[in-house]
């Protein structure tokens, strides 16, 4: 039967802690608060049973348990060294964010720009975590999300990158086989293809006053991605967050054919658990996306 085992945690602030004889170094080696290690080394010995360190006025000294326990996981601590060793490929965490964001965003945002991130920030890595999974900012190692929606996380601070709306796109090549600027007759002779679960379309056509040709011409497809490349692919009219369409209407391969829907009340943030942007490479890549959503 496996042998309860006290929490890591504890057995790591005793390993760090045995070795400097100083909560205070070895709490700057694990990066936590002197307390937290302190508060790791009396959950081991209460634990053990027994006292570890004497705390003296000049340091800490180890107590005959404390010695013995040094030497017994010492070894185990160079195996899982040796064991992890091969695994060491990623920049120093120092100098590294970790991002998380859906695909939508890192492919159609973050990748066209990663020249210009380098050239601002050459002193920072970027590992950019491309999922449409939720990632829990408690329990993983990430430094902040992109997120799509409306905010207001539980536990988290979110800032908004852009104002809620949505634009309505098509290719160029749609707008000049119909012949005409309005905007009844691009609806009526092409699909749509709507995202949302809350028809989008009909929002906007109730905030335009304009009317809708049947459902029939609906295609459904719940992916940013998906939607844009049906658009550009000459396939229908899309409704997408505007930062994610603005470099093709920049570049001619997209239309905005009619006004945006302002009355949306969904957009990206940026989400982070409190107090993560008190670490400088956080800020200043927290700040540099802001920017480039702001200012191009």
């Amino acid at each position: 039967m496996l042998t309860r085992l006290p929490p890591l945690n504890a057995i790591r602030a005793f390993h760090a802690a045995s070795r400097h004889l100083n909560f205070s170094r070895a709490a700057e080696e694990l990066g936590v608060t002197q307390g937290a290690v302190s508060k790791q080394v009396i959950a081991l010995e209460d634990f053990v049973g027994s006292r570890l360190f004497e705390r003296l006025p000049g340091g800490l000294a180890l107590t005959d348990e404390g010695k013995s326990l040094k030497e017994a996981i010492l070894p185990a601590f160079d195996i899982l060294g040796s064991a992890f060793s091969r695994f060491e490929r990623r920049a120093p965490r120092a100098s590294c964010c970790r991002v998380s964001t859906i695909a939508s965003f890192a492919s159609m945002f973050l990748a066209p720009r990663l020249d210009v991130f380098s050239e601002a920030l050459p002193e920072i890595g970027l590992e950019v975590l491309a999922s449409d999974r939720l990632v829990d900012l408690e329990r993983e190692e990430v430094d902040f999300s992109i997120r799509y929606g409306r905010g207001g996380w539980n536990g988290l601070v979110s800032t908004p990158l852009s104002e809620p709306s949505l634009v309505p796109v098509c290719h160029p090549d749609l707008l000049n086989a119909s012949k005409t600027d309005k905007v009844e007759d691009l609806l009526n002779k092409y699909r749509r293809i709507q995202i949302f679960s809350i028809d989008e379309w009909k929002k906007w056509a109730d905030a335009s006053g304009i009317s809708l040709p049947p459902d029939s011409s609906i295609f459904i497809m719940e992916d940013f991605l998906v939607a844009l490349n049906t658009a550009l692919a000459k396939q229908g009219l899309v409704m997408l967050p505007e930062v994610l369409v603005r470099g093709h209407i920049a570049r001619g391969e997209l239309v905005q054919f009619a006004p945006a829907l302002t009355d949306w009340d969904r957009t990206y943030h940026i989400a982070h658990r409190p107090g993560a942007e008190t670490r400088a490479i956080t800020r200043k890549v927290m700040d540099w996306i802001l920017d480039e959503v702001r200012s191009a």
